[in-house]
């Protein structure tokens, strides 16, 4: 089904009230979605443009939870010692395109040089500047739009496989310390509490205190889309094929349309450097793909987000089975699915949750993702007109709401209520 509101005919102008400012957001992911929300609730003309379906892509396969507590990046601190070793092993959580890093060097060794730990400190006190946000953020959206049955509270539990992996998490326990992120430690027979049907293969576990999870992401993506069209939004459902930046508006070019704006949003996800660069900007934006699988259920196996350290995925029990989401791997937007990081998501979930019954589909997306590991969240250094809100790696989810209150300010010419500095597309 599409959301297409009009019949768009060859060469139009579309028909947008002038005194009130006409804005574009570019992308219906998420982050997107709610920008486009806030936006609209403020009074502005918002057109929400995308080529796919609204919350269809990244936004929809992912691990489901509200990580409010992700303020531990993937920079860290010796990371460039343990590559060797994570790549050797086969169920690891990481996978890399030798020759796709060979091709992109410059991306990665700015990655490496963020391993840091001073680095890697400012990095998560910037992550948590905006997580601690989210949930309020989110919670103003959910006034208006009902979500309720979408929604559980059950806290995500995080496993560790060893007493090695439990040592070595010690890095992300003081960072989390030091920025008042609250985690509970559980010893073996706690987790065994609260997840009795977890196969005996852990060594222990932790929690994250205060955490909420979906059941449903495009159910919830679909309501607050749907809301802004209430609200009076236009959604265009095509691609862009060019950018023209006038005196006083941008152009769009779509397949077979011009639009005038007086400003735009670039919430593109993975694909928002094609946009920038039409604009003149270039951003060191990457991403890492991520997949999941979802497994035929008849029966409640657990009660919330389980995480499993040795392989860096998450097994969720949503509304139409039990999903296995995450992994990282590096090897560009363009090639095919890596059916062996599937294999082995397979692999490891039975390990975890053996009672798993046929895996009824599979799923790859793309998160995007700079090498400092924070999102780009401002205005161009070229046009004052142009706001960028994209590169949220692991996290866009959880950021949804917050980048869009910080989009809606920014599309006022206001200051927002969060010390953005840190998200400057200007850094780079």
């Amino acid at each position: 089904m599409s959301y297409l509101e009009e019949d768009l005919k060859n060469s139009e102008v579309l028909n947008l009230d002038r005194t009130v400012k006409n804005i574009a957001v570019i992308g219906a992911g998420i982050v997107g979605i709610c920008s486009a929300y806030f936006l609209k609730k403020s009074g502005f003309n918002v057109t929400l443009i995308d080529r796919e379906q609204p919350g269809s892509m990244t936004s929809f396969g992912h691990a489901c939870t509200f990580a409010d507590y992700a303020n531990v990046p993937v920079n860290y601190p010796g990371l460039i010692w343990d590559i060797p070793s994570m790549l050797l092993r086969k169920d690891g959580p990481l996978a890399v395109d030798f020759f796709y890093i060979l091709k992109n060097l410059p991306w990665a060794i700015s990655f490496l040089k963020n391993c840091k730990k001073e680095k890697v400190n400012k990095i998560a006190n910037s992550l948590t500047n905006l997580l601690k946000h989210s949930q309020i953020s989110y919670d103003e959206i959910f006034q208006d739009v009902n979500v309720k049955e979408y929604i559980s509270y059950e806290e995500n539990l995080y496993l560790f496989d060893s007493k090695k992996s439990y040592e070595n998490y010690e890095y992300a326990n003081i960072i989390r310390k030091n920025n008042n992120v609250k985690v509970r430690n559980l010893k073996k027979d706690e987790v065994k509490e609260l997840e009795p049907n977890l196969a005996d293969v852990y060594f222990a576990g932790q929690v994250f205190t205060g955490s909420r999870h979906t059941t449903n992401p495009l159910a919830i993506s679909t309501k607050i889309f749907k809301k802004f069209l209430e609200l009076g939004g236009v959604y265009i459902n095509q691609n862009i094929k060019n950018l023209t930046q006038k005196e006083k508006n941008i152009e769009l070019f779509l397949e077979n349309k011009k639009l005038k704006f007086d400003k735009i949003i670039v919430s593109a996800g993975a694909w928002s450097n094609q946009i920038a660069n039409m604009l003149g900007d270039k951003f060191p934006l990457d991403n890492e793909r991520g997949y999941h699988l979802l497994f035929e259920t008849e029966e409640k196996l657990i009660n919330r987000p389980v995480a499993w350290s040795e392989s860096g995925f998450y097994l969720i029990q949503i509304h139409d089975g039990i999903r296995a989401a995450g992994t990282v791997e590096i090897a560009g937007l363009n090639k095919p699915p890596n059916k062996k990081r599937l294999e082995m998501i397979e692999r490891q979930s039975r390990k975890v949750l053996p009672q798993l019954k046929e895996v009824r589909s599979t799923w790859m997306g793309r998160r995007p993702t700079l090498p400092d590991s924070l999102p780009v969240i401002g205005k161009s250094q070229k046009n004052n007109n142009v706001i960028y809100a994209f590169g949220h790696q692991h996290i866009g989810w959880t950021l949804g709401a917050v980048t869009g209150k910080i989009i809606d300010s920014l599309s006022k010419d206001q200051l927002p209520n969060i010390d953005i500095s840190a998200y400057s597309p200007g850094r780079f």
